[in-house]
């Protein structure tokens, strides 16, 4: 641990050793110190020295390349999904209402990214961008912080970071309206990073870099359960400021003069949540089904139970599964992760000796278990579940490669017990790569051929007559075909009949992802206060569309490997490639296996 100067008369700069690391330490004389902690010998180490300013560039390289070709199907995929459809414009006259996200589910930040991507005219474009630029920001800002406060050398913090924002769990990477959570949680790490560089800025740097690092926070808190991680930063805040208190102070009254030198400190950060919180149930209080979505309670222990049970088995034990089947299926993705993965390790070194201490080993542990527990509690409160088996439901696991990566850098420290650094970083965190990047490949050609389905019904309507129905049942035959696919979502069906036939009072669903007592249900939602549905009209004139695979129909890596060549090496048409991927036929009149809307009954006289 950091050395505690014991008197301000000390005051000189002390070497010490982290992990292997020589840094330069400095206390601050009485008076002389920045901030209102003005007094308190607050030690952080220096700048990094010009020196190792080199090494520490080459790694912020490999990381952006890595994430980058990581991430790069994101870049190829424009389509929407689930309720992408409900806020973002894929094309200008497409009509959409909003204002949902302001009256009814309490989100005015999302609403803001929202009605600016729209404001464009090029949605797909700005949201992609905030998911790139999440997952670069966040991602190097977290590998900064790491090597800046001492805690991981280069390889580590790169590894934990990669492993991080490559996280297979959450399956919605290339979501277009949920690009904001990504943001969203880029810009916690980035605060963090702001929030380290403010602890030892002085003067109107500091105020500046206060100032922003208060505001990214704020836009953080677009994904709320963000400040559950925001409360381990501002912990992690109280405890530097804990260890520059005086040791002669006792434990009891360090812990207290800490908290109290933390409160007045920096309290724009402590007030933070509050004001998020208050300006929420004040001016954009949740209504209708949302509140009842949002029914926070006190869950018992067997709930608390089941549900960190449903996390672990959805966010790591179903993504282990998944990632061995999809290997044995799909070898050529998980080959090119190994050879990306490669490159990464020849060209990153550690730099420390073998962590031998046990607190290096435990302290990565223990702050797993800790933060795994601690940010699916938000959804346990709230009565929400993920799951593996749709990708939207994965929504939930967005910041569960944190506690993953924790447990790789204790298992790395485990194997440097018996080999060296670099054996022990090649063997833990090369595998979790290969398996997370491979993963993640995976799941992008899952999305990437869910939009060429999508595009191909949409193309296919659009060609034809609008037959005399408003409502549209879908008979999705590629449910059946052996290849992974989910039932397209009402939003999904009900976006494509608006995109081909213009703005119309359409209502869409897939026959199979629905209960028969839909049109029912979707009558009292669209009525409901706050409704994201309130264009959306279940009365009208049936008719059944039947989407069949056709001749160019294929498994999805073969699908997404043929439109790659259509659309990157002109090897085809894409409209033609399309137009072979399904046949679709339409019948009118009521749909088979679905109830009608209960008229009210007449008055009795």
């Amino acid at each position: 641990m950091r050395k505690i100067v014991p008197d301000a008369s000390q005051a000189l700069p002390v070497q010490e050793s982290i992990g292997g690391r020589i840094f330069r330490v400095k206390g601050a004389r009485h008076g002389r110190s920045c901030g209102p902690q003005s007094g308190v010998r607050i030690l952080v180490g220096d700048a990094v020295p010009p020196s190792e300013m080199s090494p520490l560039l080459r790694a912020i390289v490999v990381l952006l390349v890595v994430l980058l070709a990581a991430h790069a199907p994101m870049l190829l995929n424009d389509g929407l999904f689930m309720d992408d459809w409900l806020v973002l414009k894929p094309r200008p006259d497409y009509f959409i209402d909003i204002d949902f996200l302001l009256n009814g589910a309490g989100h005015p930040i999302f609403y803001s990214y929202d009605t600016f991507a729209n404001w464009t005219g090029a949605p797909v474009v700005v949201m992609v961008s905030l998911a790139i630029a999440g997952i670069v920001f966040g991602a190097i800002s977290l590998a900064l912080t790491a090597t800046r406060l001492g805690q991981l050398d280069r390889s580590e913090a790169v590894g934990l970071a990669l492993i991080v924002w490559t996280y297979p769990g959450y399956q919605l990477w290339a979501g277009k309206a949920n690009a904001v959570y990504v943001f969203s949680f880029g810009l916690l790490f980035t605060g963090a990073w702001l929030l380290t560089l403010a602890f030892r800025a002085c003067g109107l740097r500091r105020v500046l870099l206060r100032l922003a690092c208060a505001f990214v926070f704020l836009l953080g808190f677009a994904l709320n359960s963000t400040i559950v991680l925001y409360a381990f930063v501002m912990l992690g805040l109280f405890v530097a400021i804990w260890q520059g208190g005086n040791a002669a102070d006792g434990f009891v009254r360090r812990t207290w003069l800490a908290s109290w030198r933390c409160a007045l400190g920096y309290p724009e950060l402590m007030m933070l949540p509050l004001i998020y919180w208050g300006t929420l149930n004040l001016w954009f209080k949740r209504i209708g089904v949302y509140a009842q979505h949002y029914d926070a309670h006190f869950p018992t222990l067997g709930e608390l139970a089941r549900g960190w049970w449903a996390f672990f088995v959805t966010g790591y034990r179903d993504v282990l599964a998944h990632a061995a089947r999809a290997a044995i299926t799909v070898p050529t993705l998980f080959i090119l992760a190994a050879v990306l993965v490669g490159i990464v390790l020849l060209l990153l070194r550690s730099d420390t000796k073998p962590a031998r201490s046990r607190p290096a080993i435990l302290v990565p542990l223990v702050l797993a278990v800790v933060l795994f527990l601690a940010l699916s509690s938000p959804y346990l409160i709230a009565g929400l579940r993920p799951s593996s088996t749709h990708f939207y439901e994965s929504r939930h696991l967005l910041m569960f490669g944190v506690p993953s990566a924790l447990v790789f850098l204790a298992f790395k420290r485990v194997a440097e017990r018996w080999t060296g650094p670099n054996i022990a970083f090649a063997v833990v965190f090369g595998a979790g790569l290969i398996l997370s990047i491979g993963m993640l490949w995976s799941d992008y050609v899952f999305m990437q051929a869910r939009t060429l389905k999508q595009e191909a019904l949409e193309r296919n309507l659009a060609g034809r007559v609008q037959p005399a129905a408003t409502v549209y049942a879908l008979d999705d035959g590629f449910f059946d075909y052996p290849s992974r696919h989910v039932p397209f979502g009402l939003a999904e069906v009900t976006g494509m009949l608006r995109l081909a036939w213009g703005n119309q009072p359409f209502f869409g669903f897939a026959l199979r992802a629905e209960r028969p007592d839909i049109l029912r249900r979707m009558d009292e939602a669209r009525k409901a206060p706050g409704s994201a549905f309130h264009h959306f009209d279940p009365t009208g004139p049936q008719a059944t569309i039947s989407f069949q695979p056709g001749a160019g129909a294929a498994s999805n890596q073969t699908l997404v490997r043929r439109y790659y060549a259509c659309r990157l090496l002109a090897r085809c048409d894409v409209a033609e490639f399309l137009a072979q991927l399904a046949q679709v036929t339409i019948k009118l009149g009521p749909i088979a296996g679905i109830l009608p809307i209960e008229k009210d009954a007449a008055p009795s006289r």
